[in-house]
């Protein structure tokens, strides 16, 4: 299913993966108002009752491997956090690296702004 270039889904969660990795304040803000919404639902009968049937499911499971690996276990569930701090380690590990020159340059010349995809 995945392996297909074409495959929707598959297209749709690289996309999200790429809007994540590029907007981290953003993703961090919108998956902070997802945690604290799904906080409160699940302070209410019907979501205590989802709760209940989820924990522990095979399908949460597989869900929490899949929203890792999106997410490259970059979001924090911190109200205090604006750029989560995976994005600061990679930032601070990318540039103390040897040939972090090469790797600058390949981020400028792939940015929008000189004809790459960004």
């Amino acid at each position: 299913m995945f392996r297909d270039p074409e495959d929707p889904l598959g297209m749709a969660l690289r996309r999200l993966q790429q809007a994540i990795l590029l907007h981290p304040v953003a993703a961090q803000a919108l998956f902070l108002a997802f945690v604290q919404e799904g906080r409160a639902y699940a302070r209410t009968e019907e979501g205590l009752a989802w709760q209940t049937r989820l924990d522990g499911s095979e399908l949460m499971t597989r869900s929490r491997v899949l929203w890792d690996a999106l997410t490259v276990r970059a979001l924090e569930d911190n109200p205090d956090t604006v750029l989560p701090t995976a994005v600061l380690e990679a930032f601070v590990k990318a540039a103390s690296e040897a040939g972090m020159e090469r790797l600058a340059e390949a981020l400028f010349l792939g940015s929008p702004l000189f004809g790459g995809e960004g």
